[in-house]
């Protein structure tokens, strides 16, 4: 009987590895280049081996056949189509965005409805009314009402560093910058006033890590699985985001709307805005979707805007030279407000968004922007001689970013770091597939410029009073942990924040004598 038994699971497991294999030679029957793939774990075993992260992988099948316009990938056993031509991506990213419109789904309703309501994870004419009721939110005057609420944050947030005795102004800076974006985000979206700098256990910023955050194993197989295996993660009710950190996100919506309603104020932030569009009856918007679009910014907000803020400081204190010019036009631009920092004087600040901007060009936080095909799409063939080839669809496309951004072909020295290079006409370049860091068509971030109005805020503030420097932890050569879809450090990214000797007037620290603090003020 044992013997049966045995017998039997082999031939279930021949069978199995047949099945798989026998769909790895997807892009083989089509005449699609590739770098062979393994059974179950398809092109991903070098990133579940933690052997190189999800950038490095895509880089490397990026240049594996540099005459094609698109190459083959499997994820895990999905085939994936990555785009190399640059006429294709934005041909698949804007000029036939109706074959390709959606993300592919990598969430349910069932294991995890906030997730699965957040806009990015929307579909059809879904994605499209909910895009087009949200857009008001991020007009220029409401973002204008929102950067008061910033700006309060960031000064209270520099006043309280610049209060550091000298021992402890080496810092971690993502952790640090984390707790900014975790107040910025409670305030001008929930409407909470929070000091995490203060309160570091507060249960804003604790959920918001646990919920935000895939910069761990466990968050990153958790959502490899719900991408590839939906049903074995539907099975076991495997959640990405946590049962307690959703009801958390769920009743603070529930209790601050029903708060105001109740006591008939309004706030200028973004859950008014949808308090508003809730009023008018025939949007059909729900309570669910407030819960969703708000837990959005933490989603698409926290983690990601802190770690390209701490991204900043990294190439600042790599580039001291950089770091002087962005304090130059700082005090300049203090100068003619009388040392205020204003809505306009933050937007015009070209410089420093030109150093925000080429950080994310070197150190981009998404590896690849990914579409589902919706309607058949030929594409040219991807050699010379070859034949075109036809996308299916729920067929996989991918744009990878940092092949993109490193591509000589579109900038010029991309291994150097110039932040010059968005100056001038630098927004045409932002508006093109050939900066990707915001995604591309349509589909790009519908906050990215609550983002980086946030990121230039943070960087006004902190720069006006401090020189960022190495210290004794600072890494040497800045290396990134292998395996992660996110960029992680290996050391962290820790730096000294040193009192500026000649800042603005109106920004001079007080009460520093020989490298101690006795307290400090800032006007």
């Amino acid at each position: 009987m044992y013997l049966s038994v045995s017998l039997a699971l082999v031939a279930i497991a021949i069978a199995i590895y047949y099945y798989i294999s026998k769909k790895l030679d997807f892009f083989e029957k089509h005449g699609i280049p590739q770098i062979p793939a393994a059974p179950i774990i398809g092109n991903m075993g070098p990133v579940v081996a933690q052997k190189c992260t999800m950038h490095e992988l895509l880089q490397k099948h990026y240049d594996n056949e540099p005459d094609a316009k698109y190459v083959g990938f499997y994820e895990f056993t999905t085939p994936v189509i990555m785009l190399r031509d640059m006429d294709l991506i934005k041909a698949v990213a804007i000029k036939n965005f109706e074959h390709f419109q959606d993300h592919r789904q990598s969430v349910t309703k069932e294991t995890d409805p906030i997730f699965a309501n957040v806009l990015f994870n929307r579909k059809g004419d879904d994605w499209k009314h909910q895009r087009t009721l949200l857009t008001a939110s991020f007009t220029s005057s409401k973002l204008k009402d929102m950067f008061h609420l910033m700006s309060s944050y960031a000064a209270k947030f520099t006043d309280t560093l610049a209060q550091l005795p000298e021992k402890d102004r080496e810092m971690e800076m993502k952790n640090l910058l984390t707790m900014y974006t975790n107040d910025v985000i409670a305030s001008c979206v929930y409407g909470y006033t929070i000091d995490t700098v203060k309160e570091p256990k507060n249960i804003f910023y604790v959920y918001g890590k646990i919920g935000t955050s895939f910069a761990t194993l466990k968050k990153s197989l958790i959502l490899l699985l719900q991408r590839n295996f939906p049903k074995i993660a539907a099975f076991f009710n495997i959640k990405l985001l946590e049962p307690y950190v959703a009801k958390f996100f769920t009743n603070v919506v529930i209790d601050e709307v029903k708060n105001r309603e109740e006591h008939g104020y309004s706030r200028p932030d973004f859950l008014q805005q949808m308090m508003e569009i809730q009023q008018k009856k025939d949007n059909n918007f729900s309570i669910e979707n407030m819960v969703a679009h708000t837990f959005t910014f933490f989603f698409g907000g926290l983690d990601s805007v802190s770690t390209q803020a701490s991204l900043v400081t990294q190439m600042l204190v790599e580039h001291p030279e950089v770091q002087v010019k962005v304090q130059q036009e700082i005090d300049v631009a203090l100068e003619k407000t009388n040392g205020e920092f204003t809505y306009e004087v933050v937007r015009d600040m070209k410089y420093l968004e030109a150093v925000i901007t080429e950080t994310m060009r070197f150190y981009p936080v998404l590896p690849n922007l990914d579409r589902v095909c919706m309607k058949k799409f030929e594409l040219p063939p991807a050699l010379p001689g070859g034949k075109p080839f036809t996308v299916e669809p729920g067929m996989d496309v991918w744009i990878p970013v940092m092949p993109i951004h490193m591509n000589p072909d579109y900038y010029e020295n991309p291994e150097n770091f110039e932040p010059e290079r968005f100056m001038d006409d630098g927004k045409k370049l932002v508006n093109s597939c050939m900066f990707l860091s915001f995604g591309a068509g349509p589909r790009m971030c519908i906050g990215s410029r609550f983002a980086m109005i946030k990121m230039k805020v943070l960087l006004c503030y902190l720069l006006a009073k401090f020189d960022i420097t190495a210290g004794s932890k600072t890494q040497g050569s800045f290396r990134l942990k292998k395996g992660f879809f996110n960029l992680v450090p290996e050391n962290g990214y820790w730096m000294r924040l040193e009192p500026r000797k000649n800042p603005h007037p109106s920004f001079k620290t007080k009460g520093i004598v020989n490298g101690t603090s006795n307290g400090v003020c800032a006007k």
